[in-house]
């Protein structure tokens, strides 16, 4: 076992005493290369999980994550105001899920010294009330551009680009292709179906915005525009993006034909 008087500063050894897995020492010892409130804070955190041992590293790893994603000379301690509310979020997500990546990215915010303004305190509240779709969502919408969506309700032409692309061709004479970086593409949701709900409850959070901009179908001689509207990010949503998804992997967007089945 580690001797963690050896191992650890004298005071973020006296912390790590408690009934620790050797991994979770071992992030202390990471971790107090932040400093002493660093590790008071992950110690706050553990303590009411000295039960189970899986948990306790499970959280300490999520915080570790956090840390390293700023940078040395930006690292700080993040409030704990911030830190242990995440932290409790944590307790419950899989590793591997698109939302714990958000609540880690959050947590980072506060550990960069550089964007601990981004990290507005509604937004861990938002993110408990999110879908991974919706994160996939807000997103493919981060720019300045708005964005196109066919379907004021859901149908089933609006459920692929594919069923998208026929339908419109229904009405013209020349095939349309669609950029789809001017229209949300429903291939990259995993349940296409609930867009439109998607984007009336991103709205009523004040994360986007509905927009007059019709691009995609300007100058196609399409006679679609009470099927399209345009929407892009708030300003609110574009902090939300700055601050808890920007950071994220593309990967951990992704949707595979496996997701769906």
């Amino acid at each position: 076992m580690m001797d963690v008087n050896v191992q650890l500063p004298a005071e973020i050894g006296e912390l790590a005493k408690e009934v620790y897995s050797d991994g979770v020492k071992e992030i202390f010892r990471e971790i107090s290369k932040i400093g002493v409130d660093a590790a008071k804070t992950l110690r706050l955190a553990l303590a009411p999980l000295q039960f189970t041992a899986m948990l306790q590293e499970n959280v300490a790893m999520y915080f570790k994550q956090a840390a390293d994603k700023a940078s040395p000379k930006n690292r700080v301690c993040p409030a704990p105001s911030l830190a242990l509310p995440i932290l409790e979020k944590l307790r419950y997500q899989e590793d591997g899920d698109l939302l714990t990546d958000i609540y880690v990215e959050l947590l980072s915010a506060g550990f960069d010294k550089s964007r601990m303004g981004d990290a507005h305190p509604a937004f861990l509240t938002i993110i408990s009330q999110l879908s991974p779709d919706e994160i996939r969502l807000i997103n493919s919408l981060a720019g300045s551009a708005p964005k196109n969506y066919f379907g004021r309700v859901a149908s089933n032409w609006t459920q692929s680009s594919k069923s998208i692309i026929e339908h419109l061709n229904e009405s013209v004479l020349e095939p349309v292709e669609i950029d789809w970086n001017l229209v949300v593409n429903p291939d990259e949701l995993l349940w296409p179906l609930h867009l439109q709900v998607y984007v009336g409850h991103l709205h009523s959070l004040g994360l986007i915005e509905y927009d007059n901009d019709l691009k995609y179908l300007s100058g196609r001689g399409l006679n679609h525009g009470n099927e399209c509207w345009a929407i892009k990010l708030s300003e609110f949503g574009s902090l939300f993006h700055r601050a808890c998804v920007k950071g994220v992997p593309l990967e951990s967007f992704a949707v595979t034909p496996q997701d769906r089945i």
